[in-house]
């Protein structure tokens, strides 16, 4: 439990710790954005859209933040498609195909573009297809909703193709909550 989910408040002061290990190399985390070699997040996805992915070098585990040199990590940036209760639960459905995430680190979670004063929350995680990815949960601020877009780290590298939801999948989503 950290300061910042204790007390959310403090989320507009600074900004909840990262682990280093499971982000690319030279990733510095602010309080409504990340920063990956020098490059913003948000800046990234209003020039390339949603779903994106950024490819960097990996951090070599327990080097103090040192670059790989053959390893990569890949941040995935995904647009919350609509959020709501399924089986009395709380899920957040987002713009892509996330077979090929699935070895994404869901508890490095982040919420981009905004700090949220609310409370933790627990969510289940569903893909464009609607269908929740069996044993995924993330913890992201309790107001996040619909619009809202969320950074993921994933070992290895991804290109955007490997996420990007066939058009025929992302029928299955309404504004309203998750079919």
């Amino acid at each position: 439990m950290t300061l910042t989910s204790i007390l959310p408040t403090l989320r507009r002061s600074i900004p909840s710790p990262h682990s280093r290990d499971v982000w690319p190399a030279r990733t510095v985390v602010t309080c409504d954005d990340i920063v990956v070699g020098g490059i913003s997040v948000n800046r990234f996805v209003e020039l390339c859209g949603l779903p994106a992915v950024m490819t960097a070098p990996a951090v070599i585990p327990v080097s103090g933040g040192m670059s790989s040199s053959t390893a990569t990590t890949t941040v995935l940036l995904l647009r919350v498609m609509a959020a709501g209760g399924v089986d009395g639960g709380t899920a957040l459905a987002v713009d892509a195909d996330l077979v090929a995430a699935a070895y994404a680190v869901w508890s490095e979670a982040r919420l981009l573009a905004r700090v949220s004063s609310a409370h933790d929350h627990r969510f289940a995680v569903c893909g464009a297809d609607g269908e929740r990815l069996p044993g995924v949960a993330v913890v992201l601020p309790a107001d996040t909703g619909c619009g809202d877009v969320i950074a993921v780290p994933c070992p290895g590298a991804l290109s955007v193709g490997d996420v990007r939801p066939h058009p025929t999948l992302a029928k299955g989503l309404n504004a309203g909550g998750v079919e």
